[in-house]
């Protein structure tokens, strides 16, 4: 360790510019990581409520219901359809508006239709659920989530290859400058490898004290990065509720059982964010001062 800082303070400028790369590419990399896991929860939250309402004439009978409904189970595209009955839907009416007797006198179960929710398993199959309903017999109007579900989706997905095309530029922008900073040290010290070669050390003992630099500025550049991004994060908190007010607990993912969730952050979440945070800031050092070694270092 100290012949790790004892190199540090004689390149401090290469350095620190090891250690900012590092910092600004998990920095971003961290940015657009949980805006896509946020969109993703928020997708998963719309896709988890009823899509598609479908309203039966007042004349269809429940056994009609049935059947169209037990159709639609079994396409398999579904992961939930619940029916509301006529008698249903007057106590919904009633206690929308509960406050206002004059509209309660005027409706009964009679005139109200009866309806089924449907929930399925992907967003695409909403289209195709809602035109074979709006084909069917009995069906009166058929609404659903077209839009807002698209528009979620095209979201996620453009910010998921945009994630990944920046997170891969910014990765290969770090393994430039380290191999550069690298390349300045080994020549700086090219005397004192010259010596150790002839004292009998092999490569490998030559390389190590670049490697344990490299992984060094990885676990800094990422601790900075976790510790400053989520500083901001609760510093914004309070005015991100304003806007996110009545959105329940995102999950992260699929993974809300091991108490993931990308908002508001649970404690695992945070620390999965920070191991993974400095896990690819230690990989990214130590393969950007690999490369370099091995092209420097004979």
């Amino acid at each position: 360790m100290s012949e790790l800082f004892k190199s540090i303070r004689r390149t401090p400028y290469q350095s620190l510019a090891s250690l900012l790369i590092l910092f600004f590419t998990l920095f971003l990399s961290l940015f657009f990581f949980n805006l896509t896991a946020f969109f993703y929860g928020i997708l998963s939250y719309i896709e988890a409520k009823p899509q598609v309402t479908v309203y039966f004439q007042t004349q269809t009978s429940e056994k009609d219901i049935f059947k169209i409904r037990d159709t639609v189970v079994k396409s398999g595209k579904t992961a939930s359809v619940k029916y509301i009955s006529k008698e249903e839907a007057l106590k919904i009416y009633q206690e929308l508006n509960k406050n206002n007797p004059l509209l309660l006198e005027m409706v009964s179960a009679d005139i109200l239709p009866a309806s089924l929710e449907i929930s399925t398993k992907k967003p695409e199959h909403l289209s195709e659920i809602a035109e074979y309903l709006k084909k069917t017999a009995g069906v009166d109007e058929v609404e659903f989530q077209k839009t807002i579900v698209d528009r979620l989706l095209l979201v996620t997905n453009v910010l998921r290859k945009t994630s990944m095309f920046i997170f891969v530029f910014l990765v290969l922008i770090s393994f430039m400058v380290l191999m550069t900073t690298t390349a300045f040290k080994i020549a700086l010290k090219k005397d004192e490898i010259e010596l150790l070669r002839l004292l009998g050390a092999s490569i490998l003992d030559i390389r190590k004290p670049f490697l344990s630099e490299g992984v060094f500025f990885g676990f800094c550049g990422g601790t900075f990065a976790w510790s400053i991004f989520f500083i901001i994060f609760f510093y914004l908190q309070p005015f991100l509720n304003s806007y996110l007010y009545g959105i329940p607990r995102l999950p992260f993912y699929q993974f809300s059982h091991y108490n993931l969730y990308v908002w508001p952050p649970s404690l695992y979440y945070l620390a999965l964010v920070y191991f993974l945070t400095i896990f690819f800031g230690m990989l990214i050092g130590f393969l950007g001062n690999y490369l370099s070694t091995s092209k420097y270092i004979k």
